[in-house]
């Protein structure tokens, strides 16, 4: 067999040295020395005693690593004029809070020399009790980013701030149609910012809320319930049973922060009453790994097990006969029993954006009691205004050539999020003037004419308006 090799280790290899041929009978070389140097009787005859060779060991190593590790001299410059509650050295806390339109908290914000550097909750104040998530704790970290734009810009190159405010002030002037596209805006200054902005342009000003993740359908059905769109408060602190579809309330649906920490003081065995927690959905989440009882259900058939619920529950709904699966007719029949047991203090959720389901999901809640006990319609969440329709309509309007003089983006990237985002770009490339007010250059802000970079949360002061009963602030 003739050797067509066309590459090698080295040139020992290639030409197949003495050292080689030897090197190759030995699998592990690095143990075969030290055998060598252990078995060596040479190393008897050593005057060396075994304290000594120690000494001059561990003294090698600490020789090694100080040389090593050793820094480099740095000079610290006093304060000419220090600042009252500055002591170098010294950490500082902040009480804030944070809102990015989709993750809530009131925060407690660790700085050094004005610089944040960690943040954890704030159990003294606001409704998540001092719980954060890692997207909150992790968001001090964008502070530093890189990628952040550092000045304004035009046409994708740096410019100065006045000449933006001149240009765009020019623009909105003579604009006819001006639209503002920004996430849900929980901030009463902002939105009072905003009515002002649209007071003072001559032309057409329309404001639409577009979040990535939407609950509209929970708006819709409770407005075609209760006569009003709304998405109500959930207390899971006083429910005894707690029946999920899909919601994974404890990691990203709705206030996780909020849900999380009144969830976990009621599954304390020690505790007057444990809640008991079935869990309904097609995929593992934090929120299943946690249930008493868990079931793996199709999308397809969560409509079907949510009307088999409520035949049992209400025998005036039980107009035919619904079918499901044994797996899940086991789950929903526990359930069911224990619905009926915890009365008004049962609470049923699900995480299905689907009108239709939300009102199966409010019938079966309306049936047990719960609203009153642990749904309060009265105290309503003001995040998730997402007008998603609006958002699609408009899409449609620029497609057929109704493009807006100018067009705004606060904290928003539809380019990335809607579903026709390429059809969106294509679109946006042809508006007059558009402007973004996001950090960086995403998606859609890089096919703008203008960006003026916004700060980050723990660089701005604002103020919040989580739900009805409920108010704080945020300090950079």
């Amino acid at each position: 067999m003739t050797n067509d090799r066309k590459y090698w280790k080295g040139l020992e290899e290639l030409h197949q040295t003495e050292a080689f041929q030897k090197s190759k009978e030995v699998e592990f070389p690095e143990q075969n020395n030290l055998e060598n140097i252990l078995s060596d009787d040479s190393l008897n005859e050593s005057s060396t005693g075994r304290r000594d060779f120690l000494k001059f060991l561990g003294f090698s190593v600490v020789a090694a690593t100080v040389a090593a590790c050793e820094a480099p001299v740095i000079k610290a410059i006093p304060y000419v004029m220090k600042p009252e509650n500055v002591i170098p050295g010294m950490a500082t806390w902040y009480a804030s809070t944070y809102y990015d339109g989709n993750s809530y908290a009131s925060i407690l914000v660790k700085t050094r020399e004005g610089r944040p550097i960690f943040i954890k909750g704030n159990k003294d104040f606001g409704l998540s009790k001092g719980v954060v998530n890692a997207q909150i704790i992790a968001s001090v970290l964008g502070l530093y980013d890189g990628e952040r734009l550092q000045n304004p810009l035009k046409s994708g190159k740096d410019t100065k701030w006045s000449t933006v405010d001149t240009e765009i002030r020019k623009s909105l002037a003579t604009a006819k149609n001006v639209v503002l596209i920004s996430n849900t805006v929980i901030s009463p200054s902002l939105s009072s910012s905003i009515d002002a902005l649209k007071d003072s342009i001559p032309g057409n000003f329309n404001h639409i809320q577009y979040d990535p993740i939407s609950y509209s359908a929970m708006r819709k059905a409770n407005e075609l319930n209760f006569g009003k769109s709304f998405i109500p408060s959930y207390n899971f602190l006083k429910a005894k049973t707690i029946v999920s579809f899909g919601a994974d309330f404890l990691s990203t649906w709705l206030l996780p922060t909020v849900f999380s920490c009144d969830y976990g003081m009621k599954r304390n065995p020690d505790s007057e009453w444990m809640s008991k927690h079935f869990q309904f959905e097609a995929t593992m989440s934090v929120t299943g790994s946690n249930a008493d009882y868990r079931a793996m259900m199709k999308p397809s058939e969560e409509e079907q097990v949510l009307r088999y619920i409520l035949s049992k529950l209400d025998k005036s709904k039980a107009q035919k006969t619904v079918k499901i699966s044994k797996s899940l007719q086991l789950t929903a029949d526990g359930a069911i029993k224990s619905l009926k047991a915890s009365g008004k203090e049962s609470l049923v959720v699900c995480g299905t954006n689907n009108i239709g389901i939300q009102q199966l999901v409010n019938e079966i809640n309306n049936c047990v009691g719960a609203y009153g006990t642990t749904i309060d319609i009265y105290n309503e969440l003001n995040m998730f205004q997402s007008e998603e329709a609006r958002m699609l309509d408009f899409v449609d309007e620029m497609a057929k050539g109704k493009r807006p003089d100018v067009v705004l983006f606060l904290n928003s990237n539809p380019v990335y999020s809607l579903p026709n985002g390429a059809d969106f770009a294509k679109e946006l490339k042809k508006v007059e003037t558009s402007i973004s007010m996001n950090a960086h250059a995403d998606e859609t802000a890089s096919l703008c004419k203008f960006i003026c970079p916004a700060h980050h949360s723990l660089e701005r002061w604002s103020d919040f308006n989580v739900n009805t009963r409920n108010y704080a602030l945020s300090q950079p």
